[in-house]
Protein backbone atom coordinates (compact mmCIF):
# COMPACT_ATOMS: atom_id res chain seq x y z
CA UNK A 1 0.00 0.00 0.00
CA UNK A 2 1.45 3.05 -1.23
CA UNK A 3 2.26 5.60 1.50
CA UNK A 4 -1.36 8.00 2.28
CA UNK A 5 -1.06 11.72 1.35
CA UNK A 6 -2.95 14.16 3.77
CA UNK A 7 -3.51 18.03 3.49
CA UNK A 8 -5.20 20.73 5.26
CA UNK A 9 -8.13 22.41 4.22
CA UNK A 10 -9.99 22.35 7.31
CA UNK A 11 -10.76 19.14 6.52
CA UNK A 12 -8.55 16.11 5.84
CA UNK A 13 -8.66 13.83 2.64
CA UNK A 14 -6.70 10.45 2.44
CA UNK A 15 -5.97 8.91 -0.51
CA UNK A 16 -5.40 4.90 -0.69
CA UNK A 17 -6.63 1.99 -2.29
CA UNK A 18 -9.87 2.49 -0.57
CA UNK A 19 -11.02 6.23 -0.71
CA UNK A 20 -12.02 7.83 2.82
CA UNK A 21 -12.45 11.06 4.76
CA UNK A 22 -11.61 11.67 7.89
CA UNK A 23 -13.40 14.78 9.73
CA UNK A 24 -12.32 15.64 13.16
CA UNK A 25 -13.71 18.55 14.96
CA UNK A 26 -11.63 20.60 16.06
CA UNK A 27 -8.44 19.57 14.68
CA UNK A 28 -7.26 20.51 11.44
CA UNK A 29 -5.04 18.15 10.12
CA UNK A 30 -4.63 14.70 11.20
CA UNK A 31 -1.36 13.00 10.96
CA UNK A 32 -0.95 9.96 8.38
CA UNK A 33 1.21 7.27 8.52
CA UNK A 34 2.34 3.89 6.44
CA UNK A 35 -0.55 1.76 8.98
CA UNK A 36 -3.47 4.08 7.52
CA UNK A 37 -4.89 7.03 7.91
CA UNK A 38 -6.62 5.91 10.78
CA UNK A 39 -3.58 5.22 13.31
CA UNK A 40 -3.45 8.51 14.69
CA UNK A 41 -6.96 8.73 14.57
CA UNK A 42 -7.43 5.85 17.23
CA UNK A 43 -4.78 7.11 19.57
CA UNK A 44 -6.06 10.58 19.96
CA UNK A 45 -9.50 9.25 20.18
CA UNK A 46 -8.11 8.13 23.65
CA UNK A 47 -8.03 11.88 24.29
CA UNK A 48 -10.92 13.35 25.74
CA UNK A 49 -10.09 16.75 24.28
CA UNK A 50 -11.24 14.80 20.74
CA UNK A 51 -14.10 14.73 19.19
CA UNK A 52 -15.43 11.62 17.21
CA UNK A 53 -14.49 10.81 14.01
CA UNK A 54 -16.27 10.24 11.34
CA UNK A 55 -15.91 8.19 7.59
CA UNK A 56 -17.63 9.83 4.45
CA UNK A 57 -17.62 8.91 1.01
CA UNK A 58 -15.32 10.85 -1.52
CA UNK A 59 -18.76 12.76 -3.02
CA UNK A 60 -19.52 13.73 0.62
CA UNK A 61 -16.14 15.62 1.53
CA UNK A 62 -16.75 19.39 3.14
CA UNK A 63 -14.87 22.04 4.67
CA UNK A 64 -14.84 22.21 8.32
CA UNK A 65 -16.79 24.37 10.07
CA UNK A 66 -15.11 27.50 10.96
CA UNK A 67 -13.43 27.88 14.18
CA UNK A 68 -16.20 28.65 17.25
CA UNK A 69 -16.51 32.41 18.16
CA UNK A 70 -17.11 32.62 21.68
CA UNK A 71 -18.38 35.85 21.43
CA UNK A 72 -22.18 36.28 22.32
CA UNK A 73 -24.52 37.52 19.12
CA UNK A 74 -27.20 40.19 19.68
CA UNK A 75 -30.29 39.24 18.57
CA UNK A 76 -31.56 41.16 15.51
CA UNK A 77 -34.01 42.83 17.33
CA UNK A 78 -32.11 43.98 20.33
CA UNK A 79 -31.91 47.99 21.28
CA UNK A 80 -28.52 48.99 21.32
CA UNK A 81 -28.44 51.95 23.71
CA UNK A 82 -26.04 54.64 23.43
CA UNK A 83 -23.71 54.77 26.81
CA UNK A 84 -24.48 57.95 28.69
CA UNK A 85 -21.56 61.09 29.24
CA UNK A 86 -19.87 60.61 32.49
CA UNK A 87 -21.09 62.74 35.13
CA UNK A 88 -19.77 66.11 35.69
CA UNK A 89 -18.62 67.48 38.94
CA UNK A 90 -21.32 69.38 39.57
CA UNK A 91 -20.15 71.38 42.86
CA UNK A 92 -17.28 72.96 40.93
CA UNK A 93 -19.85 74.62 38.65
CA UNK A 94 -21.86 75.43 41.54
CA UNK A 95 -18.52 77.53 42.88
CA UNK A 96 -18.42 79.35 39.39
CA UNK A 97 -21.12 79.91 39.41
CA UNK A 98 -21.38 81.85 43.11
CA UNK A 99 -17.91 83.08 41.79
CA UNK A 100 -19.49 84.82 39.07
CA UNK A 101 -22.68 85.92 41.27
CA UNK A 102 -20.16 87.79 43.78
CA UNK A 103 -18.02 89.18 40.55
CA UNK A 104 -21.50 90.88 39.07
CA UNK A 105 -22.22 92.34 42.45
CA UNK A 106 -18.94 94.06 43.17
CA UNK A 107 -18.48 95.49 39.31
CA UNK A 108 -22.19 96.52 39.45
CA UNK A 109 -21.15 98.51 42.45
CA UNK A 110 -18.55 100.04 41.33
CA UNK A 111 -19.97 100.98 37.72
CA UNK A 112 -23.02 102.76 40.51
CA UNK A 113 -19.89 104.56 41.93
CA UNK A 114 -18.36 105.59 38.58
CA UNK A 115 -22.10 106.78 37.05
CA UNK A 116 -23.64 108.32 39.61
CA UNK A 117 -20.42 109.57 41.55
CA UNK A 118 -21.75 107.34 45.10
CA UNK A 119 -19.72 107.07 48.10
CA UNK A 120 -16.64 104.81 47.70
CA UNK A 121 -16.51 101.99 50.58
CA UNK A 122 -13.05 100.80 50.63
CA UNK A 123 -10.63 99.07 53.62
CA UNK A 124 -7.50 100.68 51.69
CA UNK A 125 -6.22 104.56 50.37
CA UNK A 126 -6.28 103.41 46.99
CA UNK A 127 -9.63 102.57 45.70
CA UNK A 128 -10.34 106.36 45.17
CA UNK A 129 -7.10 106.83 43.19
CA UNK A 130 -7.71 104.09 40.82
CA UNK A 131 -11.13 104.58 39.95
CA UNK A 132 -10.69 108.29 38.94
CA UNK A 133 -7.88 107.24 36.92
CA UNK A 134 -7.73 107.28 33.14
CA UNK A 135 -7.67 103.10 33.18
CA UNK A 136 -11.15 102.77 34.99
CA UNK A 137 -12.92 103.55 31.40
CA UNK A 138 -12.87 101.70 28.37
CA UNK A 139 -14.04 103.26 25.19
CA UNK A 140 -15.76 106.00 27.35
CA UNK A 141 -17.85 103.74 29.48
CA UNK A 142 -16.90 102.62 33.01
CA UNK A 143 -14.54 99.46 32.98
CA UNK A 144 -15.95 97.93 35.42
CA UNK A 145 -19.46 97.94 33.82
CA UNK A 146 -17.55 95.36 31.19
CA UNK A 147 -16.91 93.23 33.81
CA UNK A 148 -20.25 93.21 35.55
CA UNK A 149 -21.59 91.83 32.17
CA UNK A 150 -18.50 89.10 31.63
CA UNK A 151 -19.13 88.05 35.20
CA UNK A 152 -22.63 87.57 34.25
CA UNK A 153 -22.09 85.60 31.21
CA UNK A 154 -19.76 83.13 32.98
CA UNK A 155 -22.53 82.76 35.11
CA UNK A 156 -25.09 82.03 32.94
CA UNK A 157 -23.33 79.50 31.16
CA UNK A 158 -22.09 77.79 33.87
CA UNK A 159 -25.57 77.25 35.04
CA UNK A 160 -26.60 76.16 31.97
CA UNK A 161 -23.58 73.59 31.59
CA UNK A 162 -24.93 72.34 34.61
CA UNK A 163 -28.42 71.87 33.57
CA UNK A 164 -27.52 70.17 30.09
CA UNK A 165 -25.47 67.82 31.96
CA UNK A 166 -28.59 66.24 33.96
CA UNK A 167 -30.97 66.61 31.05
CA UNK A 168 -30.70 63.42 29.18
CA UNK A 169 -31.98 65.26 25.97
CA UNK A 170 -29.57 67.72 25.70
CA UNK A 171 -27.20 67.09 23.03
CA UNK A 172 -23.40 66.65 23.65
CA UNK A 173 -23.19 69.23 20.49
CA UNK A 174 -25.01 71.76 22.69
CA UNK A 175 -23.40 70.66 26.12
CA UNK A 176 -19.85 71.47 23.90
CA UNK A 177 -20.92 75.15 22.71
CA UNK A 178 -21.82 75.91 26.16
CA UNK A 179 -18.69 74.69 27.53
CA UNK A 180 -16.54 76.77 24.33
CA UNK A 181 -18.68 79.81 25.79
CA UNK A 182 -17.77 79.85 29.61
CA UNK A 183 -13.78 78.89 28.69
CA UNK A 184 -13.78 81.93 26.24
CA UNK A 185 -15.12 83.73 28.94
CA UNK A 186 -13.35 82.76 31.94
CA UNK A 187 -10.04 83.41 29.58
CA UNK A 188 -11.31 86.96 29.23
CA UNK A 189 -11.62 87.89 32.60
CA UNK A 190 -8.58 86.33 33.51
CA UNK A 191 -7.01 88.16 31.01
CA UNK A 192 -8.42 91.38 31.71
CA UNK A 193 -7.00 90.59 35.60
CA UNK A 194 -3.42 90.03 34.78
CA UNK A 195 -3.74 93.60 32.74
CA UNK A 196 -4.84 95.50 35.04
CA UNK A 197 -3.09 94.32 37.84
CA UNK A 198 0.18 94.90 35.66
CA UNK A 199 -1.47 98.69 34.97
CA UNK A 200 -1.94 98.91 38.77
CA UNK A 201 1.85 98.49 39.69
CA UNK A 202 3.50 100.14 36.36
CA UNK A 203 0.99 102.72 35.65
CA UNK A 204 -0.49 103.75 39.08
CA UNK A 205 2.35 103.26 41.25
CA UNK A 206 1.18 99.89 42.76
CA UNK A 207 -1.58 101.76 44.46
CA UNK A 208 -3.18 99.70 46.86
CA UNK A 209 -6.45 98.95 45.76
CA UNK A 210 -9.10 96.27 47.53
CA UNK A 211 -11.67 95.79 44.74
CA UNK A 212 -8.94 95.19 42.58
CA UNK A 213 -7.60 92.40 44.33
CA UNK A 214 -11.06 91.03 44.74
CA UNK A 215 -11.67 91.35 41.13
CA UNK A 216 -8.29 89.72 40.04
CA UNK A 217 -9.03 86.96 42.89
CA UNK A 218 -12.48 85.96 41.90
CA UNK A 219 -11.20 86.07 38.01
CA UNK A 220 -8.20 83.18 38.62
CA UNK A 221 -9.90 81.61 40.65
CA UNK A 222 -12.79 80.67 38.11
CA UNK A 223 -9.70 79.73 35.80
CA UNK A 224 -8.24 77.40 37.68
CA UNK A 225 -11.52 75.78 38.92
CA UNK A 226 -12.16 75.17 35.46
CA UNK A 227 -9.14 74.26 34.44
CA UNK A 228 -8.99 71.54 37.18
CA UNK A 229 -12.96 70.66 36.55
CA UNK A 230 -12.36 69.69 32.72
CA UNK A 231 -11.05 66.25 31.42
CA UNK A 232 -8.01 66.72 28.98
CA UNK A 233 -10.13 65.94 26.20
CA UNK A 234 -12.34 68.92 27.20
CA UNK A 235 -8.90 70.82 27.68
CA UNK A 236 -7.98 69.45 24.50
CA UNK A 237 -11.35 70.30 22.48
CA UNK A 238 -11.90 74.31 24.37
CA UNK A 239 -7.75 75.49 24.36
CA UNK A 240 -8.84 77.37 20.64
CA UNK A 241 -11.57 79.07 22.43
CA UNK A 242 -10.16 79.87 26.00
CA UNK A 243 -7.01 81.27 23.68
CA UNK A 244 -9.47 83.26 20.84
CA UNK A 245 -10.55 84.83 24.28
CA UNK A 246 -7.59 86.05 25.75
CA UNK A 247 -6.24 87.52 22.46
CA UNK A 248 -9.81 88.86 21.92
CA UNK A 249 -9.80 90.65 25.28
CA UNK A 250 -6.05 91.72 24.83
CA UNK A 251 -6.67 93.50 21.38
CA UNK A 252 -9.94 95.35 23.11
CA UNK A 253 -8.10 96.88 26.03
CA UNK A 254 -4.99 97.57 24.17
CA UNK A 255 -7.22 99.51 21.52
CA UNK A 256 -9.82 101.13 24.55
CA UNK A 257 -7.05 102.16 27.47
CA UNK A 258 -4.56 104.81 27.34
CA UNK A 259 -1.77 104.87 25.69
CA UNK A 260 -2.91 102.62 23.59
CA UNK A 261 -0.82 102.15 19.97
CA UNK A 262 -4.19 101.46 17.30
CA UNK A 263 -5.99 104.21 15.63
CA UNK A 264 -9.26 103.53 17.84
CA UNK A 265 -6.84 103.55 21.48
CA UNK A 266 -5.27 107.37 19.90
CA UNK A 267 -8.87 108.39 18.77
CA UNK A 268 -9.93 107.54 22.54
CA UNK A 269 -7.22 109.23 24.11
CA UNK A 270 -7.55 112.95 22.43
CA UNK A 271 -10.70 112.66 23.68
CA UNK A 272 -10.31 110.85 27.02
CA UNK A 273 -11.31 113.77 29.94
CA UNK A 274 -11.25 113.12 34.02
CA UNK A 275 -13.40 115.77 35.67
CA UNK A 276 -12.39 117.14 38.95
CA UNK A 277 -13.09 115.57 42.43
CA UNK A 278 -11.37 116.08 45.19
CA UNK A 279 -10.42 112.90 47.03
CA UNK A 280 -11.91 112.65 50.19
CA UNK A 281 -9.59 112.87 53.32
CA UNK A 282 -11.23 110.82 55.94
CA UNK A 283 -8.76 109.93 58.70
CA UNK A 284 -8.34 111.79 62.12
CA UNK A 285 -5.49 114.42 62.45
CA UNK A 286 -3.06 114.12 65.56
CA UNK A 287 -1.75 117.00 67.37
CA UNK A 288 1.99 116.20 65.95
CA UNK A 289 0.14 116.25 61.80
CA UNK A 290 -1.86 119.60 63.41
CA UNK A 291 1.76 121.51 63.94
CA UNK A 292 3.65 120.58 61.76
CA UNK A 293 0.65 121.67 58.89
CA UNK A 294 0.93 125.22 60.61
CA UNK A 295 4.98 125.23 60.68
CA UNK A 296 4.77 124.11 56.63
CA UNK A 297 2.70 126.88 55.97
CA UNK A 298 4.72 129.06 58.24
CA UNK A 299 8.04 128.48 56.48
CA UNK A 300 5.95 129.14 52.77
CA UNK A 301 6.45 125.31 52.28
CA UNK A 302 3.92 124.14 49.41
CA UNK A 303 3.42 120.24 48.75
CA UNK A 304 2.58 119.67 45.12
CA UNK A 305 -0.46 116.97 43.59
CA UNK A 306 -2.89 115.62 41.32
CA UNK A 307 -6.56 114.57 42.61
CA UNK A 308 -5.93 111.41 40.92
CA UNK A 309 -2.94 110.43 42.55
CA UNK A 310 -3.20 107.46 45.03
CA UNK A 311 0.14 109.01 47.28
CA UNK A 312 -0.65 112.00 46.93
CA UNK A 313 -3.88 110.61 48.82
CA UNK A 314 -2.06 108.86 51.17
CA UNK A 315 0.23 111.75 52.08
CA UNK A 316 -2.62 113.44 53.07
CA UNK A 317 -3.96 110.72 55.29
CA UNK A 318 -1.16 110.66 57.24
CA UNK A 319 -1.71 114.54 57.82
CA UNK A 320 -5.59 113.76 58.14
CA UNK A 321 -8.49 116.11 57.46
CA UNK A 322 -8.20 118.53 60.03
CA UNK A 323 -4.58 118.97 59.34
CA UNK A 324 -5.55 119.79 55.51
CA UNK A 325 -8.22 122.07 56.37
CA UNK A 326 -5.33 124.97 56.53
CA UNK A 327 -2.62 122.70 54.76
CA UNK A 328 -0.52 124.50 51.98
CA UNK A 329 -1.38 122.09 49.46
CA UNK A 330 -1.35 123.02 45.24
CA UNK A 331 -3.52 121.09 42.95
CA UNK A 332 -1.60 120.99 39.64
CA UNK A 333 -4.93 120.28 37.62
CA UNK A 334 -7.63 121.94 39.18
CA UNK A 335 -9.69 121.74 36.05
CA UNK A 336 -9.41 118.16 34.94
CA UNK A 337 -7.22 115.83 33.30
CA UNK A 338 -7.17 115.30 29.92
CA UNK A 339 -4.49 114.19 26.87
CA UNK A 340 -2.52 117.46 27.02
CA UNK A 341 -3.40 119.11 29.46
CA UNK A 342 -0.58 121.45 31.29
CA UNK A 343 -0.20 121.54 35.11
CA UNK A 344 -0.95 124.75 36.78
CA UNK A 345 0.82 127.91 36.63
CA UNK A 346 2.66 127.39 40.03
CA UNK A 347 3.17 123.66 39.56
CA UNK A 348 4.88 124.82 36.28
CA UNK A 349 6.61 127.35 37.56
CA UNK A 350 7.94 124.88 40.60
CA UNK A 351 8.99 122.19 37.33
CA UNK A 352 7.24 119.68 39.28
CA UNK A 353 7.75 116.09 37.27
CA UNK A 354 5.81 113.82 39.76
CA UNK A 355 2.95 113.71 42.39
CA UNK A 356 3.79 114.90 45.03
CA UNK A 357 6.49 116.82 45.07
CA UNK A 358 7.33 119.32 48.19
CA UNK A 359 9.43 122.12 48.30
CA UNK A 360 10.42 123.21 51.77
CA UNK A 361 12.72 125.86 52.83
CA UNK A 362 14.15 126.05 48.84
CA UNK A 363 15.00 122.30 48.42
CA UNK A 364 12.76 119.91 46.15
CA UNK A 365 11.97 116.73 47.39
CA UNK A 366 9.88 114.03 45.23
CA UNK A 367 7.78 111.34 46.70
CA UNK A 368 5.69 110.76 49.36
CA UNK A 369 7.66 111.63 52.84
CA UNK A 370 7.48 110.24 56.74
CA UNK A 371 6.09 112.72 58.87
CA UNK A 372 9.51 112.27 60.84
CA UNK A 373 11.34 112.82 57.11
CA UNK A 374 8.94 116.11 57.01
CA UNK A 375 9.48 117.32 60.52
CA UNK A 376 13.36 116.71 60.19
CA UNK A 377 13.13 118.99 56.77
CA UNK A 378 11.24 121.62 58.57
CA UNK A 379 13.92 122.33 61.31
CA UNK A 380 16.34 122.96 58.32
CA UNK A 381 14.34 125.53 56.75
CA UNK A 382 13.38 127.01 60.23
CA UNK A 383 17.23 127.18 60.99
CA UNK A 384 17.72 128.67 57.73
CA UNK A 385 15.39 131.14 58.12
CA UNK A 386 16.08 132.48 61.73
CA UNK A 387 19.96 132.60 60.27
CA UNK A 388 18.59 134.96 57.28
CA UNK A 389 18.81 132.40 54.44
CA UNK A 390 17.21 132.52 51.43
CA UNK A 391 13.87 132.22 51.79
CA UNK A 392 11.87 129.26 50.15
CA UNK A 393 10.49 131.75 47.11
CA UNK A 394 14.42 131.34 45.84
CA UNK A 395 14.33 127.17 44.60
CA UNK A 396 17.30 125.21 45.29
CA UNK A 397 18.15 122.77 42.49
CA UNK A 398 18.65 119.98 44.98
CA UNK A 399 16.86 117.46 44.26
CA UNK A 400 15.78 114.30 46.15
CA UNK A 401 14.32 111.18 44.91
CA UNK A 402 11.66 109.07 47.28
CA UNK A 403 10.92 105.40 45.27
CA UNK A 404 7.62 105.17 43.30
CA UNK A 405 5.84 108.56 42.56
CA UNK A 406 4.13 109.18 39.68
CA UNK A 407 5.02 111.12 37.29
CA UNK A 408 3.48 114.26 35.12
CA UNK A 409 4.74 112.92 32.11
CA UNK A 410 2.63 109.60 32.96
CA UNK A 411 -0.48 110.61 33.67
CA UNK A 412 -0.30 112.56 30.21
Amino acid sequence: MSAATCRSAGAVSCSGRASSTAVQFPINAITCSRAGPWTSARKNHRAHNLMAIRSVGPDEVQSAPPLADNSPELPKNADVKAVPPAPINTSNFNAMIALASVGVIETAYLTYVKLFDGPLVCPTNGCESVLSSPYAQLFGLPLPLFGMLTYGAVGILAATYVSQSKESGASAAARGTTLMGLTAGVAALATTSAVLMSILQTRLGGTPCAWCYLSAGISMTLAVTLGTTLTGKQIKDNALAGLGGALATAAVLYAGLPNGASSAGAVYDENFSLPYRAPLVSTKSSDRAIDLARRLKAVGARMYGAFWCSHCLEQKEDFGAAAMADFPYVECFPNGWKRGEKVAPLCEAANVRAFPTWSIGGKTIEGELLLSEIEKELQRAEAEAAAGAPSAAVEAAAVVVVPAPVSAAEAE
